[in-house]
């Protein structure tokens, strides 16, 4: 038998490992107890250095602090004395001069190095000092313009001429004694740069080797003088461990001005001699360590040599001849416990071994599932029984051949090393899924098992449960999309026409046209009524949906449909004829917005698919033994229906047709919620159509109808609610893109005395408000650009503004007002905006954030 070549070239004795492994463990006991000795100095040097830094920055913040007190309170006593104020509102520039002269005399060690007085457009007076440090006086204006905040420090950056001059500068109001207003704002700076009167006390007192005061890798004013070992940029970059700074300790402090942190560091420089002569002792160990672990490696390393060089080269020997006499050897033991176990192992090893490739070749042999092994180049190695009586027949030797080919990418794929997952073929409309496994012998793939199972029935079901699931997902999409869509296009011309008719009602004095206008009127509330009930086409399906039936005059339905439509049709030159046998005095009890809605809906779509021609409209009340039934017949010469789209004409989302879809628009839900009220009142609805001459729709229904009882109906009108409601005119920014919803609600605001900006975008209103202040804010949601929640969020969060945001939206979910509500917005109206509803809104304004003494007072931000 061969013994396969040892893939391991440097090889080393057990002695070695041993040798190795007892230095290892001295090495670590030794390096333990020097590091822990380390670790202890180093702690108890660094709580000393911690301790020092922490009072040198304490030191050197309460400096600073100091000195800034007493520039404060030195300015804002001169920004509260009534000389001072007198020279600034008479404009006196000598004055000024005289005042400062004489605090200056008073107390010269603490004089701000810059002074400036700005007033409300322009500068007023500077001490002259800001040319000592080339700040040129434009400069210090737009000092005073960046400045917005009173009374605390700031820390500008100012371009000069000589170089860029660091400085920090408070602002304090000068406000007059006599009238209380605002006349200017006194400035004082205290300027960073080369100031070596303040570095020079701060290293003295914190008895540091040397300071530098930067910002960043900008050095403002520093002590070294060049004679040290180290520069500027080497302590600036002592966090990198500067080799320069080796024996030096360099404590950093971030300077805080009214206890908000600055970009001002200083840079302490102290002497770390004690630090590196811990590290030099701790070094001087390591290499005596080395050296006397290494002799004794040496000397340990022979002893063992020695000592168990025979054992091994036996245990070596018998493992030799368990390779060349295979599994039937028999280990009789060795005196060192050890190398007898490792004998014994190997001896239950080949055991073992043989036992499991017996139960590999049974299970192999035995297995009804087609089990085949490729070698890793794809050769057929062996065929397990159940694959030779599938693929050994003459009628199946071609099928043999073309799986080979489909499942050999996969397994030479398999052979480097590439992870697969299952791999389906198909014969004859039998379904195989193999499973791909490589088998590996010392790293490397020696074959490739491969094993199939039948799951013809398996993936047919799969796939019809694909396409059942499919089907169910695109139809419940296409209801989503649907009722989203209708719930905000049909709102917005809605709130158009509510609009138009609630303004009509107040200027229309003639009675034909008030008649007209409440014809108009009422549509728009049916309209409304029928879209509501559209978007709870799910309640109809889901049988949750319950009629309300009232008492109502059944002529009134016709009528209804001739002062509709009867214009409707005018304007497409349609003839519109209404026939009917109802009696003026007849009182029936049924749902009538449910039973207008169905009369409607065909009616819509016998006006959309004519072109010319005539609608037909036959309404009858017919009596019987069994009750009175109410039969609607509508007919057109329009387009007509194909034979085909007949039987899902009446589907839900269904049109008669891409072509007519595409021609007409529409839902395709109209027919589909006819039938459904339709069924619900107990009634029956068909269609008869031929393609080019017309359709004809019918429903009965049967109605419960009354006798006339001698009373009369009055219309009872509310009042709608009119009148100014503000003593002043509130400013309100109307943020509307759709022109005739923006018509409507300025119309309404006009009537309540509110001064309206329009805007039809989210991103100019957010423009809008930055330039101006305003009262209230109507929001629209559906906007270009940024929509309304965007916007409201926007304003509330980044803009900062208080002022009142009142949604406007179509879309009447909860999601949509939560996600407003959320943004920051205090209201929420509906559309369509009623008058009356717009004037709730605007009472509860007035009542919670109407302020008439401040609201014409525009800040600018």
């Amino acid at each position: 038998m061969n013994v396969r070549p040892s893939p391991i070239r440097q090889k080393q004795k057990i002695a070695t490992y041993f040798t190795r492994a007892i230095t290892i463990i001295i090495a670590i006991l030794t390096f333990s107890v020097l590091f822990q000795n380390y670790q202890i100095s180093s702690q108890l040097i660094a709580q000393e250095v911690q301790r020092t830094a922490n009072q040198t920055s304490g030191l050197v913040q309460g400096m600073v602090n100091f000195r800034l007190s007493l520039l404060k309170i030195h300015q804002d006593g001169s920004a509260t004395n009534a000389d001072l104020l007198h020279a600034v509102s008479s404009g006196k520039s000598q004055y000024i001069d005289q005042y400062f002269r004489a605090v200056d005399q008073l107390d010269p060690d603490n004089t701000p190095d810059v002074r400036f007085i700005a007033g409300l457009n322009h500068m007023l007076w500077d001490d002259g000092n800001a040319q000592f440090y080339g700040i040129v006086p434009n400069e210090l204006e737009s000092v005073s313009h960046r400045m917005v905040v009173n009374n605390a420090w700031m820390l500008v950056k100012i371009p000069s001429l000589l170089e860029t001059v660091y400085a920090l500068a408070r602002r304090t109001p000068l406000v007059s004694n006599q009238s209380g207003e605002l006349i200017g704002y006194f400035y004082v700076m205290f300027v960073i740069n080369n100031n070596y009167n303040l570095i020079e006390q701060i290293r003295t007192r914190s008895n540091s080797q040397n300071l530098i005061l930067a910002i960043g890798s900008n050095v403002l004013s520093t002590t070294l003088n060049g004679e040290e070992s180290y520069s500027e940029q080497d302590v600036l970059a002592s966090q990198q461990n500067s080799d320069r700074l080796a024996s030096y300790t360099v404590n950093t402090t971030e300077l805080n001005v009214d206890e908000n942190p600055t970009q001002l560091m200083i840079y302490a420089v102290q002497d770390n001699q004690n630090v590196v002569k811990l590290k030099r002792n701790f070094y001087y160990g390591v290499v005596f360590i080395l050296v006397a672990t290494t002799l004794f490696s040496f000397i340990l390393w022979r002893w063992l040599h020695n000592r168990i060089r025979a054992e091994i080269e036996k245990l070596v020997q018998f493992s030799r001849s368990i390779v060349d006499r295979g599994a039937e050897h028999v280990f009789h033991g060795s005196k060192i416990e050890e190398f007898d176990l490792f004998g014994r192992a190997l001896e239950h090893t080949f055991k073992r071994l043989s036992e499991q490739e017996k139960q590999f070749e049974n299970l192999f042999n035995f297995s009804i599932a087609p089990t085949i092994l490729w070698g890793a180049d794809g050769r057929l190695l062996r065929m397990n029984p159940a694959a030779v009586k599938q693929f050994s027949k003459d009628s199946q030797v071609a099928t043999f051949y073309e799986l080979k080919e489909r499942l050999i990418p996969s397994i030479k794929k398999a052979s480097n090393g590439e992870t697969l997952n299952e791999v389906a073929t198909e014969f004859d409309s039998q379904i195989f899924r193999w499973t791909i496994s490589p088998i590996v012998t010392e790293g490397r793939v020696e074959s490739v098992l491969t094993q199939g199972q039948d799951v013809t029935t398996i993936a047919e079901a799969e796939k019809q449960s694909h396409l059942a699931r499919s089907e169910a997902e695109r139809a419940a999409g296409a209801r989503a999309d649907f009722l989203a869509r209708m719930s905000h296009e049909v709102r917005t011309p809605l709130n158009g026409i509510l609009g138009v008719s609630q303004l009509l009602k107040e200027s229309v004095t003639d009675e034909k046209q008030l008649e007209q206008v409440g014809v108009l009127s009422l549509c728009s509330e049916h309209l409304l009524a029928v879209l509501n009930d559209i978007l709870d086409f799910s309640k109809i399906e889901q049988n949750k949906f319950k009629l309300n039936p009232v008492h109502f005059h059944l002529i009134e339905t016709v009528r209804v449909i001739e002062r509709i439509y009867q214009p409707l049709c005018q304007e497409k030159e349609l003839g519109l004829d209404v026939m009917t046998n109802i009696q003026e005095d007849t009182i029936v009890v049924i749902d009538q917005i449910r039973l207008n809605q169905i009369i409607f809906n065909l009616l819509n779509n016998a006006i959309k698919f004519t072109r010319e021609g005539e609608i037909c409209v036959l309404i009858n009340l017919n009596h019987s033994e069994n009750g009175a039934m109410f039969h609607v017949s509508i007919s057109d010469t329009g387009i007509g229906i194909g034979h085909d789209d007949l039987t899902l004409i009446f589907e839900p989302f269904i049109q008669g047709g891409t072509t007519s879809s595409r021609e007409f628009g529409g839902s395709g839900l109209g027919l589909s919620i006819v039938k459904n009220l339709v069924e619900l009142m107990g009634g029956v609805v068909s269609v008869s159509s031929q393609v080019g001459k017309g359709s004809c729709f019918e429903f009965t229904i049967p109605i419960e109808v009354e006798q006339y009882r001698a009373r009369h109906v009055k219309e009872t009108i509310e009042q709608e609610p009119s009148g100014q409601l503000f003593e002043q005119s509130p400013h309100v920014l109307l943020v509307e893109d759709n022109k005739t919803n923006a018509y409507i609600a300025k119309a309404f605001c006009d009537r309540f005395g509110l001064r309206v900006t329009w805007v039809e975008d989210g991103t100019v209103a957010v423009e809008t408000l930055k330039k101006m202040g305003f009262d209230l804010i109507l929001m629209d949601n559906q906007l270009p650009g940024m929509d309304g929640v965007e916007v409201t969020d926007f304003v509330k969060h980044q803009l900062r503004l208080d002022t009142p945001i009142y949604a406007c939206t179509a879309d009447d979910t909860e999601k949509t007002k939560n996600d407003f509500l959320h943004a920051g917005a205090e209201y929420i109206l509906v559309k369509p905006i009623r008058e009356e509803n717009l004037h709730q809104a605007l009472v509860h304004f007035r009542d919670h954030y109407w302020e008439p003494v401040t609201s014409s007072v525009i800040q600018s931000h």
